[in-house]
């Protein structure tokens, strides 16, 4: 932690840069945010999006449980498939049951919403160097303020945003605990603007 320094609510290191991203995302047209397990060092989930040519946005989450299980959603302007154990339900555009999203009301996985930022919340922050010439910025929250405003009970919130020394964004961390539990997750964002398709994982089992 050498090198590092601190600062307290509202007078946070790398929130220019933060805020930045955080707008931009808003703006991209496609992109795959891969999320890590840091305690189990394994990629479990993935969220990809992009808009087709009419503005209607076809996203693919998917989760892979600790037991292995593989759970997907898939939507598209035609349907919404969702894949469970195995099986795999399909909504047709119009029917009970079925999601879509589009510019004017998009996924909120794909507006940044996954990179975690609320400076309202944040009691002190950190800048740490990279030996590239990056920095680290680290936000460590109020975790009274979160559980007053979002009924949570939580006894840790930290989160990181890691920068290249172009000034580019690297990945993205976040720990938290309730006390009885804890986990920690990165973050990976990939493919920005530059998806043209999203494979249906629900085409493989023939529907």
């Amino acid at each position: 932690m050498s090198g590092c320094s601190i600062k307290k609510e509202y007078d946070l290191y790398g929130k220019e840069q933060v805020e930045a991203l955080r707008e931009s995302a808003k703006g991209w047209q496609s992109g795959r945010y891969l999320l890590t397990n840091l305690d189990t060092d394994v990629m479990n989930q993935a969220f990809s999006f992009m808009y087709d040519e009419d503005g209607f946005q076809v996203y693919l989450y998917e989760k892979i449980s600790d037991e292995g299980n593989y759970y997907a959603e898939f939507s598209d302007r035609d349907a919404f498939y969702i894949i469970d154990g195995g099986m795999a339900n399909v909504y047709r555009a119009g029917s009970e049951g079925y999601i879509f999203y589009d510019r004017n009301d998009p996924h909120p996985y794909s507006t940044g919403d996954l990179l975690f930022y609320e400076n309202l919340f944040v009691k002190s922050s950190e800048e740490i160097p990279q030996e590239d010439g990056g920095a680290d910025y680290v936000y460590y929250y109020n975790v009274d303020k979160i559980n007053d405003t979002l009924g949570t009970n939580l006894t840790e919130f930290v989160t990181e945003y890691v920068f290249g020394a172009d000034g580019e964004f690297e990945y993205f961390v976040q720990r938290n605990s309730d006390g009885e539990s804890s986990y920690a997750y990165r973050i990976d964002v990939i493919d920005t603007d530059s998806l043209t398709e999203i494979e249906n994982p629900a085409l493989a089992s023939g529907e």
